[in-house]
């Protein structure tokens, strides 16, 4: 009895060296469910190393930035860090990894934002208690974790993935990127905000605060799938103009035949008229001379070609 006594009482004071040993353990949770949360926002896999080689060297950044950089130039160093390693470990895009790197860290900021001033009103704290009693920080971010997977669950089960990326645009990228941008900077202003004002902030506000970056980062995916929309609907267009032009050249390759075939027909029809047997049996031979250059004009097919061995395959 006395050990949980005493176990209680180191969990439940401020104690900076439990907070420490947990800060190692929080980062890899934490790094494991980014890398869940983008790899199904954007509906990609990875392998199992991929995973285990992107939590450890991310999580080692993170320690990095968070001991030794000052706030809050330590959060932009560690997105470029983390888009870098996504880029170069994971074999994403640019886009795509600024993407990876940016909406683990929105999803977090808006839940944190949520319960962090909410968790601190209903448990009578202060966000310093927060921060270094141990018991607290373990709830609050069980509590947090738990929202997250199940962020993570809903979009796997409601599909709501983006993964149209690479059909956009370099414009509709810029548009994206720059908008994204603000939207980061805006969130991590606003987190560092809570971050020290959480208990002087009345919950209202925070929820105010919660709601309209809720509805800013709505509006933004409302926009983005709005340009896909548009994007998607100009390739049909684009596809339809090509299949129109080629019914065109086909309608008049089959106007030309049809004006060869009734001259064929005629010139036939005139010797048999005229009982001229021998012109018809020479113009048959013409004819036959004619159909031999057409079938010489089979070798210009493309797939001749671009690929002899095609020949060869269709010979045999």
């Amino acid at each position: 009895m006395e050990v949980l006594n005493n176990i209680w009482m180191a969990i439940s004071v401020p104690n900076e060296n439990i907070i420490s040993s947990l800060s190692l353990p929080i980062l890899f949770i934490e790094n494991y469910l980014a890398i869940l949360i983008f790899s199904s926002i954007l509906d990609l896999s990875f392998t199992r190393k991929q995973k285990i080689l992107y939590v450890i060297i991310s999580s080692l950044g993170g320690i990095i930035s968070i001991n030794f950089l000052p706030i809050p130039f330590n959060t932009f160093i560690n997105f470029i860090f983390i888009t870098i390693l996504v880029y170069k470990l994971l074999n994403l895009g640019w886009l795509k990894s600024i993407f990876a790197a940016i909406l683990p860290s929105v999803i977090f900021s808006l839940i944190g934002m949520l319960i962090c001033n909410l968790y601190v009103s209903i448990a009578h704290i202060t966000a310093e208690a927060l921060a270094t009693v141990p018991i607290h920080r373990i709830i609050y971010s069980i509590i947090v974790y738990s929202l997250i997977l199940l962020v993570v669950f809903i979009i796997k089960i409601c599909n709501l993935n983006i993964n149209f990326i690479d059909d956009m645009s370099t414009k509709n990228k810029i548009i994206i990127f720059a908008n994204l941008f603000l939207g980061f900077f805006t969130l991590a202003v606003q987190s560092i905000v809570t971050v020290y004002y959480v208990d002087v902030l009345p919950l209202v506000i925070t929820l105010c605060s919660f709601i309209s970056l809720l509805i800013y980062f709505w509006i933004s995916t409302y926009s983005l799938t709005r340009i896909m929309k548009l994007t998607l609907t100009t390739k049909k267009l684009q596809s339809a103009e090509e299949y129109n032009k080629t019914l065109h050249i086909l309608h008049d390759n089959v106007r030309g035949f049809k004006h060869d075939f009734d001259n064929i027909v005629t010139t036939i029809g005139g010797y048999v008229r005229t009982n001229d047997i021998e012109g018809l049996k020479n113009y048959y031979v013409q004819l036959e001379d004619d159909c031999q250059k057409v079938n010489n004009l089979y070798l210009l097919n493309p797939e001749i070609i671009n690929n002899p061995r095609y020949l060869q395959l269709t010979c045999s």
